[in-house]
Parts: structure tokens; C-alpha cells; sequence
């Protein structure tokens, strides 16, 4: 009842945070039937509530949620939910997914960068992420253009472990042109997805998706990160979350590492080569 209610609530027209309040209402009052029944006390505008009764009486959520049953996913109920991931704000309710789910219980380490990927940049990652692979470590990337493809396209090339968090449902690609990356991860790898599967991508979904990014892992490379980036969304949860931020250098003059430096300024600990992670990781 409480999966079927899940898949049920991400079908709803509501925002990740409203989501969430419903969940909560849900739980405290145990009541987890797929009706409206949380629109008395959950503190909903009166144009809200008007859209979803419209939703819910001429939708076709009925055959929506039908589709869904026959998906693979995994519900914050379940028990191998990964717990650093429960323990984030807002965690994702359900996850949808493709290709081998047991990675996200195995050793992780998230490499996340621009989507302008410098020579130095790619050049680093090429000489380091052999020996991540051979550590056992799978390696965790958002699919993105830049530094995200190439780590994951570097991983698969060294036959190791990676898991994509993607933007989109899984029946959709972003950017399109990675389409035979994504598949390729889901039959070798992990993709993993908070959005309904035909769901295309929304400008919201990209630092949402970075939240469970960090929630998968206690380690985060960070790659190229200028001062307004997506990247520095990503560190700026992953210093809320208390994760191990990693940085990896560049050219101090130039912008493009501007926010990776800032970051070591804020105590975040710079790599001069992937042992002083490896290191410390087979210490603890």
C-alpha cells in the first residue's frame, strides 16, 4: 500500500517540497490510499487545491500509475534504501531505475565538473580514474556534457563500476547525443532516476538531481567548478550535507576554477594526486 501510494504521489502536479509535506502528512496519519484526503491539512493555496482536483478527476493518472507498477524502483520504504541517502534533506520518495541497483551499495565516489571540460581536466581524470577502478571504488556522475561523460565513458573503458543520477525520466536523454551512454550504464552500470520515465528535462531538475548525487556517497570530486556554476550547487550541498569535498586543481588564474578554489579556501581538501584519497579512504 505505501509503495503503490509512493508511485502514486509522484504522479501528482506538486513541487519536490509539497511532495515531501504530503509524505509527512501521510506517514503521521498513516493514511495511504491514492485521494486528496491531505488537502485539509496541508496548507495548500485555494489555486492549488483547485488544480489538483482537477488533476485527479480528469487525468489519466489511473493508467499512469498502472504503467508504473510494472517499472523498476526503489521507494524510501524499502529496505535497501540506502540510509546516507534517507539521511539528506528532502530525499528522494521513489527512484526509478535501470541495470544493476546492488552498486549503490558498494564503495562510492562521486566526480562531478563543468560541462566545458578543459585538456588539464580530462587529462587528470584520465590518469586517475584507472586507479579508482582498480581500488573497487564505483564512480558516480550525472550523464551531463564535460567532465560527467568523460568520467563515465573513463570508468566503462577501464571495465569498472558507475552510476549515472540523470535529469530526465529514464526514457529520455539529456543531452540527447549521450542516449548511447545512458544505455550502455544501464546495462553494465546504474541509472538512476527521481522524474516519471517520460518526464523530458526541466532547468529544476539538474540541481535537484545533484542532491542525490551527494546523498549516494561521502566523497566528491570536484572538477572545474567556476564561481556560478552547477558544480558549486553541487558543493554547496555536499558542505550542508558534512560530505568529503575533493578538489582537483587547475590553473589559479584561470575563472574556470575559480569556485573549485574557493572551496579549498572553505576547508575543502585539494587532490595533488588520487592516492591522497585512496590513502585516506583505505585508513578509515
Amino acid at each position: 500500500m505505501q509503495r503503490e501510494f509512493l508511485l502514486w504521489l509522484m504522479l501528482l502536479p506538486v513541487s519536490l517540497m509539497q511532495r515531501h509535506k504530503i509524505w509527512q502528512w501521510a506517514v503521521a496519519h498513516q493514511r495511504f490510499s491514492c485521494r486528496l484526503a491531505f488537502l485539509d491539512e496541508c496548507s495548500f493555496t485555494l489555486e492549488m487545491r483547485y488544480k489538483l482536483q482537477q488533476w485527479y478527476t480528469h487525468s489519466n493518472w489511473v493508467e499512469q500509475l498502472g504503467l508504473l507498477r510494472f517499472k523498476p524502483y526503489l521507494t524510501i520504504m524499502d529496505p535497501s534504501y540506502p540510509q546516507q541517502l534517507k539521511n539528506i534533506a528532502q530525499p528522494p520518495l521513489v527512484l526509478f531505475y535501470n541495470g544493476d541497483l546492488n552498486l549503490i551499495e558498494t564503495k562510492t565516489v562521486a566526480i562531478v565538473g563543468s560541462r566545458h571540460i578543459k585538456d588539464a581536466t580530462r587529462a587528470i581524470l584520465k590518469a586517475w580514474i584507472p586507479e579508482l577502478v582498480r581500488q573497487g571504488f564505483t564512480v558516480i556522475s550525472g550523464n551531463a556534457a564535460g567532465v560527467d561523460s568523460v568520467t563515465h565513458r573513463l570508468v566503462l573503458g577501464q571495465r569498472g563500476h558507475t552510476i549515472a543520477v540523470v535529469g530526465t525520466g529514464l526514457e529520455c536523454c539529456y543531452p540527447k547525443e549521450h542516449r548511447a551512454l545512458q544505455n550502455r550504464i544501464s546495462e553494465v552500470g546504474l541509472v538512476l532516476s527521481e522524474y516519471l520515465p517520460w518526464v523530458g528535462p526541466k532547468k529544476w531538475h539538474f540541481p535537484e538531481r545533484n542532491r542525490i548525487i551527494v546523498g549516494l556517497t561521502q566523497d566528491i570530486f570536484i572538477c572545474q567548478a567556476a564561481k556560478k556554476s552547477g558544480t558549486m550547487v553541487t558543493a554547496e550541498i555536499a558542505l550542508d550535507e558534512n560530505r568529503n569535498i575533493w578538489i582537483i586543481p587547475g590553473d589559479v588564474l584561470d575563472a574556470a576554477y575559480a569556485g573549485s578554489f574557493e572551496l579549498v579556501q572553505e576547508g575543502a581538501q585539494i587532490l595533488t594526486s588520487v592516492t591522497d584519497f585512496t590513502e585516506v579512504n583505505q585508513r578509515q
